[in-house]
């Protein structure tokens, strides 16, 4: 008989095998008829090197490689590829949602503890536990510890987790807060509402660096002016949340219930949120998603550059956005301080209206900062200019404000409607907070992710010496040129400021900017 393996008995002409044998193989034959490199298609022969390896039965559903049959093998890997993106990326949204809603309830119990003993002040200056004179010294307490904490916080997020100092500044915050609540003494007091505002600074600065790790910069304008609308938030319900408690159970019991939601809050943050998506073997949204080999090179970049925090000071771009943020929030800081006073002095209007006035305020800054966070995501997607496009939507804003400063100082009359009035300060509201979130944006996303929070936390200590100047200094200016004056000195700031980000287009592209 003669052997299977025999080519010339199996082989036709034509190359191809007869008799239905698609269903079997050749291996190691050799042929003269089959001397060229041929791959088996219907049926045919397939032969590598001088030698028939194998037969593909139907391979147009599959692929031959080293001599076997891959049947639908590529397909399959191509599909396990699919849904394992699809999967990531689903865990990704998952993460992102979680992190987003400790970070917004967090941020909200940091402002409501923040502002917790102001709620009870009233009570406390009725019941004669307190002077007028003891509630400025409580609260300068407060501010000065907080504003050297949100620059040391800021500084510190580079350093360590932002999970940890985000926890830990709600825990310490409102563990200050209850301690408040059981003594009378006005001097411990003033020690611990040093202590909360201390707290206070871990809090926005870590908030900073953890949307800056977790959400893509086509969208980050977005997820920061929509977190830092929790405190607008926080600050619209919790006086009037505070205010039934305080009827209902007494001052102590406001405070208690701020700082058991804190330490609850801070519990929550600490199980919830995850400092960078890398430990959760995600990919980074700050990558592209076809370039996955760049997370290594953005890590070496960065510590290559660890020593640069000089550089960063020395950077004209930093010191423009620490300008224009210096005059928005003093302006803001005015207004919400002096807005009422100047009404109730200079307009004849009642303590009810100036507080309208104020309201609205708060309002328009809701809806404010929210509008520049999406408008200059938007914005900044679709032109493309040598410039920083936030700025330029900020420079907007800022006339705004000077504009509704002009209204409100020589516009305005005893007769004017209270609608108009709380027209102006809902304008006034957005026109200044709109910029406020527009000038963190930049700074954290402006500058390498391991100076972001160095770079904010320095652009956040020029806003807080604007709001110090918005307290006695401007009260001295008052009291030589009146409260228009006042005005007017805030309509040239912010005038400067819009004129400053217009005519500085070049100092706008940071190095981090131009090696995007």
């Amino acid at each position: 008989m003669t052997p299977d393996n025999t080519v010339s008995k199996r082989v036709t002409p034509n190359g191809t095998i007869p008799n239905g044998a698609t269903n079997g193989s050749l291996r190691n034959t050799t042929s003269a008829q089959s001397s060229s490199n041929t791959h088996a298609m219907n049926g045919k022969i397939s032969r590598s090197n001088g030698s028939v390896s194998s037969l593909s039965n139907g391979a147009t559903n599959g692929v031959i490689l080293n001599g076997e049959i891959k049947n639908g093998k590529m397909k399959e890997n191509v599909k396990e590829m699919g849904d394992s993106s699809k999967i990531k990326a689903n865990q990704l949204k998952s993460y992102q949602r979680a992190i987003f809603t400790a970070l917004f309830l967090g941020y909200a119990c940091y402002t409501y503890n923040r502002k917790s003993a102001s709620y009870a002040t009233p009570t406390l200056l009725a019941a004669g536990l307190v002077t007028t004179n003891t509630v400025g010294v409580i609260s300068s307490c407060q501010n000065m510890a907080y504003a050297v904490s949100k620059f040391l916080g800021g500084v510190l997020s580079d350093k360590i987790s932002a999970r940890l100092l985000f926890s830990f500044g709600l825990l310490l915050s409102g563990a200050a807060t209850l301690l408040f609540s059981r003594t009378e003494d006005p001097m411990v007091w003033a020690v611990l509402w040093a202590v909360n505002g201390f707290a206070q600074g871990c809090g926005w600065p870590s908030c900073a660096k953890l949307l800056k790790k977790w959400f893509s910069p086509a969208n980050f304008g977005t997820w920061w002016s929509v977190l830092t609308a929790s405190s607008n938030l926080s600050g619209t319900l919790s006086p009037f949340l505070a205010a039934y408690i305080i009827i209902s159970h007494g001052w102590s019991a406001s405070l208690v219930f701020a700082g058991l939601v804190s330490l609850v809050m801070a519990v929550a943050a600490l199980l919830t949120i995850v400092d960078d998506p890398e430990l959760a073997n995600l990919p980074s949204p700050a990558l592209p998603v076809d370039a996955p080999g760049k997370a290594g090179e953005n890590k070496k970049e960065e510590k290559k550059e660890e020593g640069s925090v000089k550089n960063l000071l020395r950077t004209p771009f930093l010191w423009v956005v620490s300008a224009c943020y210096l005059a928005v929030f003093m302006a803001k800081t005015a207004i919400s301080e002096w807005g009422q006073v100047f009404l109730i002095n200079d307009l004849g209007r009642s303590q009810l209206e100036a507080s309208s006035f104020v309201s609205a305020m708060e309002t328009g800054g809701f809806f404010g900062g929210i509008l520049a966070g999406v408008l200059t995501d938007r914005i900044a997607s679709k032109v493309k200019v040598q410039a920083n496009v936030r700025l330029l939507v900020a420079a907007a804003f800022m006339c705004a404000c000077c504009a509704g400063l002009y209204v409100l100082s020589f516009v305005l009359t005893p007769a004017s409607s209270q609608v108009v009035v709380s027209g102006v300060g809902a304008v006034l509201g957005a026109s200044m907070f709109g910029p406020i979130s527009i000038y963190g944006i930049v700074a954290s996303e402006s500058f390498p992710a391991h100076l972001s929070g160095t770079a904010h936390a320095f652009v956040a200590l020029a806003a807080n010496v604007g709001a110090v100047l918005a307290g006695w200094p401007l009260s001295r200016v008052a009291r030589v040129w009146s409260w228009r004056g006042v005005l007017l000195l805030l309509q040239a700031l912010t005038a400067a400021s819009a004129l400053l980000i217009v005519t500085t287009p070049r100092l706008h592209i940071t190095t981090k900017a131009k090696k995007d």
